[in-house]
């Protein structure tokens, strides 16, 4: 019966280890400007595999433009995540979403992202499109000829 209620009790801390997963660090993801200028946006999943450190070992996006892909993977790696009850087993493979969003219209300057967290699976970048001042290359004629 002992035994038992200890195997009970230690599927009840392995169960409640995935609720308990927090972010210790994390670095504020970039909008890439190049894709606020192509007003790319999109839902990154990026699979992660973390370390007995804490750190992220591993970073493998998909579902959006790779633009936003990478952006998302390079931000992942820079997680860092604890501290873990002792029951941990490692690696632990887990998900994170970012979700790219543009919003507003088109902007000369760039204004900076808004970033909201919903730790330890999900970050929201929301930025205003961009659009260059410089005419399209097409539109420059040179005044003299070269020599």
């Amino acid at each position: 019966m002992l035994r038992m209620i200890f195997v009970f009790v230690l599927m009840l801390a392995a169960l409640g280890c995935r609720e308990t997963l927090r972010v210790e660090r994390i670095t504020d993801p970039e909008y890439p400007s190049p894709a606020r200028y192509e007003s790319l946006q999109g839902t990154v999943v990026v699979m992660v595999i973390i370390g007995s450190d804490g750190r992220v070992t591993y970073a493998k996006g998909s579902g959006a433009p790779e633009i936003l892909v990478k952006a998302a993977e390079d931000n992942a790696r820079q997680w860092v995540f604890g501290p873990f009850p002792p029951v941990y087993e490692f690696p632990i493979h887990h998900s994170i979403r970012y979700v790219y969003k543009l919003e507003g219209k088109p902007k000369v300057v760039a204004i900076a992202p808004v970033i909201r967290t919903f730790l330890p699976d999900r970050v929201e970048i929301s930025a205003v499109p961009l659009v260059s001042d410089y005419p399209p290359l097409e539109e420059y004629k040179p005044t003299s000829k070269p020599r």
